[in-house]
């Protein structure tokens, strides 16, 4: 904001800085950029309107709809490569032995086979 500084008597730049108490903005001040005067002190910050949740008020808490899960880790990685039992590992690649082609681990293919759990 280019205005004149009544302090220093020159039109410069005011620089808008915000003012804190803890980590809850408070104000904001406008100091001169060239000698520092401050032209407006904590000018109060607007206040958001605290949201009421009054779609629900007739409602109780076991009416309200759950929140979805989103993520289903298990059926995303359940049929991945790495978990089939025609997945072979081998130094320099990882291949299929069923389709006899290199694969990645996450992978994936409508023939999965689930690797049997041996102890």
């Amino acid at each position: 904001m280019f205005k004149h500084c009544p302090a220093c008597g020159e039109d410069v730049l005011f620089v808008t800085q915000a003012v804190y108490d803890g980590f809850r903005k408070t104000g904001e001040t406008h100091r001169c950029t060239a000698c520092g005067h401050v032209l407006q002190e904590a000018a109060p910050a607007a206040k958001s309107p605290k949201k009421r949740d009054s779609a629900w008020a007739a409602f109780s808490c076991e009416d309200k709809p759950k929140a979805p899960n989103l993520f289903d880790i298990e059926a995303e990685t359940g049929r991945l490569c790495r978990k089939c039992a025609h997945y072979v590992v081998h130094p320099f690649t990882q291949r299929c032995a069923l389709h006899d082609k290199e694969v990645s681990a996450t992978d994936t293919c409508d023939d999965f086979t689930a690797m049997e759990d041996t102890p």
